[in-house]
């Protein structure tokens, strides 16, 4: 009898071919998976790639055109001091080319590009602040400051135009207390003891501090290091931050500097400063032609009865500051360049796009 092969007719079975290519539709699922995922990832990677050259290539873009205004900064200061050497003066004032309004110069991709020039020597010059009034210089020994015969604190002339400067604006507003603070916190951090003055502060008042810090005990080497000063406010910082410097030799040019500093320009005996009025008056007398010496200005009506110490005062300068700014591809940049004049020649002491 022969034996005949039985096939199955349970209704479950699946042919062995529909097995495998059920199998075979997974793993190409699972590889197309793999490789749109793939295809994702380098997508992005790619778009990132091209965004960091974009901005690479516009920032570089960007320095090469704020660069080019230094360069022509630099040169209209050369051509500003040849045109005072033939005509014979030693002058800087707002009537020359540097000081002249920023015009905005259009860019061939469609962006703008602008510069202005300062007179740095417009400012007050902060780094002659720790000076002793009675010795001369600040010998380290940490002495405050002396009091003369009629019982007034002896201050330097640098000091005095400071104590003004601080209590020079409207808000916020700053007592004479308050400013001599300051000014001694200011000394000691410039000194290079750790000892404080009557009113100062040294490393010992910083220590407390979150996080802590101790006092530079040198010269500043920017203004925004003032901000870490004691008794410093983040708003009075603000304030004085446009009519001060670091840059200099702490002569005062009365050509340029604003009615805020020329409101530091009060008798000897008097540390509040001149009136907002008496300082717009200065302007006023300034004119456009200017001065004509540093004597006409403290024989003007505003300074003309008072005792005015004339140490520092001058009519050049030999420190700007540049600062340009241009638009590319809707990114705004800005370029602060402290420049020196000397001897026919500028050079760039300093490059930030910040704190300078």
């Amino acid at each position: 009898m022969k034996c005949r092969r039985h096939r199955s007719s349970h209704p479950g079975a699946s042919p062995r071919p529909r097995r495998q290519q059920g199998v075979a539709l997974v793993i190409a699922l699972l590889v197309f998976s793999l490789a749109a995922a793939f295809v994702v990832a380098m997508s992005s990677e790619f778009m990132l790639f091209m965004k960091r050259s974009s901005n690479v290539f516009v920032a570089s873009e960007s320095y090469a055109y704020l660069r080019g205004g230094e360069d022509l900064a630099k040169l209209a200061l050369i051509q500003d001091e040849q045109a005072d050497t033939e005509a014979g003066r030693e002058r800087d004032d707002l009537t020359e080319l540097w000081a002249q309004p920023v015009v905005p110069y259009a860019l061939d991709n469609g962006g703008m590009l602008s510069g202005s020039i300062e007179d740095l020597s417009g400012r007050l010059y902060i780094n002659n602040l720790g000076v002793d009034a009675n010795a001369g210089n600040d010998d380290g020994d940490g002495a405050g400051t002396g009091v003369t015969i009629d019982g007034v604190e002896a201050f330097t002339t640098p000091q005095r135009r400071f104590l003004r400067l601080l209590q020079s604006f409207e808000e916020p507003q700053v007592s004479e207390q308050d400013a001599r603070l300051i000014l001694e916190a200011v000394r000691d951090w410039i000194d290079t003891n750790t000892t404080p003055t009557d009113f100062g502060a040294e490393d010992s008042y910083y220590i407390d501090f979150e996080p802590s810090y101790r006092t530079g005990n040198r010269q500043f080497r920017s203004v925004s290091e003032l901000r870490l000063v004691a008794y410093m406010t983040p708003e009075l910082y603000l304030a004085i931050e446009p009519f001060v410097t670091v840059w200099g030799d702490g002569s005062l040019n009365i050509q340029t500097a604003p009615a805020q500093v020329l409101r530091t320009l009060n008798a000897d005996d008097q540390l509040q400063p001149l009136s907002a009025g008496e300082g717009e008056a200065l302007v006023a007398l300034r004119g456009e032609e200017g001065f004509e010496s540093v004597q006409a200005l403290l024989s003007s009506p505003v300074l003309a009865n008072l005792q005015v110490d004339r140490n520092g005062l001058a009519e050049k300068t030999d420190y700007f500051l540049y600062t340009g700014q241009v638009e590319v591809a809707d990114r705004r940049s800005t370029l602060y360049s402290v420049l020196h004049r000397q001897g026919g020649q500028v050079k760039t002491l300093l490059r930030s796009s910040g704190a300078y």
